[in-house]
């Protein structure tokens, strides 16, 4: 009994009455399509039903492995795109970076800080957020941290001194993504593009 069961429920047995289904379903539908046929005058020879059988589950046959193929397709595609999210949330970026919210004063006492340690690395970031503080405070360009250092290059560009801007923003830039070594002749240029920003920001 139980081996009967186990016969009547297995996938083979299931995949089995479903190919007879439709082998009936395409059968009746055939032989009411051929009357209809005889019935208006139109012959037939005895050879071709089974013909359009044939033919009629080879297009099925195309026809289901066409969608399978499509949604094998989506399921890859689903499966790729959610694999990429999660390597890009676990390893690249495993924790949003938190941007500490500093005076002009207290990002220079950061580089100045970092200078002596000699992380001229850290020194020049210290530098260039205290850049976009300067002019937040002064209301030339209000800090956006959504903004790019493409955004702050253009939005600077018609501004006095806009070189010293730039060395800045290329440091920063080469801060984010290279990873070629900050030297202290960097930071040296930096400070000094940063002294005439000052200057000119805080002119009378």
């Amino acid at each position: 009994m139980a081996s009967k069961d186990f016969e009547t429920s297995s996938l083979g047995w299931q995949v089995q009455q479903l190919q007879q289904r439709v082998q009936e379903w395409i059968e009746f539908n055939l032989a009411i399509a051929l009357k209809k046929a005889v019935d208006i005058g139109i012959g037939f020879p005895d050879w071709l039903y089974d013909v359009l059988v044939w033919v009629a589950w080879i297009i099925l046959s195309l026809a289901v492995a066409w969608l399978g193929l499509i949604l094998f397709r989506l399921i890859r595609n689903y499966w790729l795109t959610s694999s990429h999210q999660i390597l890009n949330w676990g390893m690249v970026n495993p924790q949003p970076q938190i941007i500490p919210i500093y005076s002009v004063d207290q990002w220079l006492k950061q580089a100045r800080k970092y200078q002596l340690e000699g992380n001229y690395a850290e020194a020049c970031r210290a530098l260039y957020m205290g850049m976009l503080q300067l002019l937040s405070d002064r209301q030339i360009i209000p800090q956006q941290y959504s903004l790019t250092d493409g955004e702050y290059r253009n939005l600077v560009a018609n501004l006095a001194s806009s070189d010293h801007y730039q060395v800045l923003l290329s440091t920063h830039e080469q801060l984010c993504f290279s990873d070629r070594p900050i030297s202290s002749e960097v930071f040296n240029h930096c400070q000094s593009a940063y002294e005439r920003i000052s200057q000119q920001v805080n002119a009378p």
